[in-house]
């Protein structure tokens, strides 16, 4: 915001998304995260979107990520390690497959999490599944309204 100023613009988000966030989320791949830990990567990123929209401190930002076609941090956490995972199951190092199946079942969790039925699956379809869980959620709980 120091460099930009405090005008709201697509340039802000595009800095945050490029800069900001991969800053944040370095290493998540190997990070155990619970309920309170995504809910706290959560608030962040939702102050940010608050910060730059000029939003109250109080409402939810879900619309904001959904017209903006933006992921909240919680699902690009969990994007990364599907990512992550998936190529180390296809390293030509021994090693690094063998370590990625048996860390298959911690992967398996996040995966059922979204209704993705492998990993195995092509990225942009982990990236919509991803995409319609996001929008079901805000549906279900009234945040997004379709017309």
């Amino acid at each position: 915001m120091s460099v930009v100023g405090y005008y709201s613009n697509e340039m802000t988000l595009h800095l945050i998304k490029s800069y900001c966030v991969p800053s944040v989320l370095y290493g998540c791949e190997t990070w155990y995260l619970d309920r309170h830990d995504y809910r706290r990567l959560n608030v962040l990123w939702n102050n940010s979107f608050r910060k730059i929209c000029k939003c109250c401190w109080r409402e939810n930002v879900s619309h904001l990520l959904f017209y903006c076609h933006t992921f909240p941090v919680s699902y690009l956490a969990d994007l990364r390690k599907i990512l992550f995972w998936k190529k180390a199951l296809i390293c030509d190092n021994v090693i690094v497959r063998t370590l990625a199946n048996i860390s298959k079942c911690s992967i398996g969790l996040i995966l059922s999490k979204y209704y993705i039925q492998s990993i195995s699956v092509n990225i942009n379809d982990i990236k919509l599944r991803m995409w319609k869980h996001f929008v079901d959620d805000c549906a279900e709980h009234g945040r997004v309204t379709f017309y």
